[in-house]
């Protein structure tokens, strides 16, 4: 007789406990949102400054008009769309921040790979991350998250761009029939998206309106804190004066 199974207490979800898909299945289906996993463990959601996601959505904007003007028919996700990245036996979800299926494949998916993450893993064709990579380490970081799981040895992905709004810089991916994977660095100008998405141009200018915004504020905060200085100065100023200090 097969021992009886651990029931998992849902109040209490053990972070360094590995589950099993049908473990995550019963996780998601009771509780009132869905919870990110890789390999099996449960992963906190990071939560993204205000024009991050607005760069996100103004990229998966132009994506989406581009989709239905052509007739692309295909399918837009953004950063709550995970994917079985699964290759050689591991178990891989992932959310690319905005990623792009075509009609062809979509419309080929069954049941069980639309509503859950079981089934055969499929993947996008396109991925998009929105970084700020002004540090050499989360670089690294995100360039081994490209090329180990988003162009990893059968998957779909052709095509994937790193946008780093914050600093002007782009790279791009690019997957070739022989499986190589080469990255460029790229000017911050539009981006064409090639044979992946015919006809797709990625307008720079929209996202430079957004993060304009951000640095106009930034310069408004450089000015709160010199005038904080300014005050302090004057304060222990009078303060001396009177023979306080």
């Amino acid at each position: 007789m097969p021992p009886k199974k651990k029931e998992i207490d849902l109040k209490n979800l053990d972070l360094t406990h590995i589950y099993t898909p049908e473990e995550i299945e019963h996780i998601n289906n009771h509780l009132k949102t869905r919870i990110n996993f890789e390999n099996g463990r449960l992963l906190p959601i990071p939560q993204s400054p205000i024009a991050n996601e607005a760069v996100v959505h103004e990229i998966s904007r132009q994506l989406g008009n581009w989709n239905v003007e052509t007739g692309q028919n295909g399918i837009v996700t953004t950063s709550q769309g995970g994917y079985n990245f699964s290759v050689k036996g591991q178990r891989k979800i992932r959310a690319p921040h905005i990623a792009f299926i075509p009609e062809k494949i979509y419309n080929s998916l069954s049941k069980t790979q639309l509503l859950t993450f079981l089934g055969q893993p499929f993947t996008p064709i396109f991925v998009t991350e929105v970084v700020n990579v002004s540090k050499e380490a989360i670089l690294n970081e995100v360039d081994i998250r490209f090329k180990n799981d988003y162009f990893a040895t059968g998957t779909s992905v052709k095509l994937g761009w790193l946008i780093d709004p914050k600093n002007h810089m782009i790279w791009t991916y690019e997957k070739d029939d022989d499986e190589n994977v080469t990255r460029q660095k790229r000017k911050w100008e539009d981006l064409d998206g090639g044979n992946i998405l015919p006809g797709f141009t990625l307008d720079i200018e929209f996202v430079e309106k957004i993060i304009s915004q951000k640095y106009d504020e930034d310069e408004l905060l450089i000015e709160e804190v010199k005038e904080n200085e300014d005050k302090e100065s004057e304060h222990q100023t009078s303060e001396k004066d009177l023979g306080l200090i």
